[in-house]
């Protein structure tokens, strides 16, 4: 009895052996693989943390989200990290605006704010829509962090706008607007409403108090107008749009303006709701 009892605790201690043996692999190998593979988790996890990212995806017009894993990240520098695979994960595919002709220069955490500073490569081209989207996927993925609210961006060459079209001078919150959500040109509703004056038809996406200050402006019919610059101060629900352009009556005399407006989004166009300012000589 003896005997048999210890070749059932030999027995037993080998199998023991084998599944601690099994156990220590295992768990070695998959340490392996977390440090190569991104994984999509919303939860953080011990010696790893979780980046969300937001991509500018043109062939969708719109932002796109992604969870990237990343190990043993300095939280101090998290925004810096995050921002640096945003522009690598920009750069993976044809269908996203590449980021790499932007420089990010220097990135400074203040209370609630990311201060950044940048500057575009001499060769960078840009549409509206890409700009919207590369500036937004900065600000969204910069307020990702629970501490930070606003993005100040700051051109290293003192320029106003991100790149030609977004007011850059005062500090940006994120915008729920482009998340899987076609980008809508604000211009889009100005330029559809002079066209429609020309034409002498109905425009609906204007509100009747913009339209008899338009024509309290601009007495003589309109033939034609040239656009010489747009600028936006936000994208979101409500925008303000300011515009410089040239106007043309039936005899070509051309009349220069300067208009401010506020916009708000609904469905799938701009709505001019007011005119806030104008010049013109």
């Amino acid at each position: 009895m003896g005997f048999k009892m210890k070749i059932k605790n030999r027995i037993l201690a080998m199998i023991l052996l084998l599944i601690t043996t099994v156990a220590i692999s295992g768990c070695y190998h998959r340490g392996i693989e977390d440090e190569s593979v991104f994984k999509v988790s919303p939860f953080r996890v011990e010696q790893s943390a979780f980046l969300q990212l937001y991509i500018p995806n043109k062939s969708q017009s719109c932002l796109i989200r992604e969870l990237v894993g990343v190990s043993e990240i300095d939280e101090s520098r998290e925004i810096e990290e995050a921002l640096r695979l945003l522009k690598k994960r920009s750069t993976e595919s044809v269908n996203f605006v590449n980021m790499n002709s932007l420089v990010f220069l220097n990135i400074t955490v203040l209370t609630d704010t990311v201060y950044i500073e940048y500057e575009f490569l001499p060769e960078t081209q840009l549409t509206e829509m890409e700009e919207a989207l590369m500036l937004y996927a900065i600000i969204n993925t910069a307020t990702t962090h629970p501490e930070i609210d606003f993005v100040k961006l700051n051109n290293n060459h003192g320029y106003t706008v991100f790149f030609n079209y977004y007011n850059i001078e005062v500090p940006l919150a994120s915008t729920p607007t482009l998340l899987y959500k076609d980008y809508i040109s604000p211009y889009r509703s100005l330029e559809g409403w002079l066209e429609a004056m020309m034409e002498k038809r109905e425009f609906p996406f204007v509100d009747e108090l913009v339209v008899s200050a338009f024509h309290r402006i601009k007495t003589t019919p309109l033939s034609n107008y040239a656009l010489e610059s747009v600028e936006y101060n936000k994208y979101g629900e409500y925008v303000t749009m300011r515009v410089k352009m040239g106007l043309y009556d039936d005899e070509e005399n051309r009349r220069d303006v300067h208009w401010s407006f506020l916009l708000e989004l609904t469905g799938n166009r701009f709505f001019i709701k007011e005119l806030l300012d104008h010049s013109g000589e």
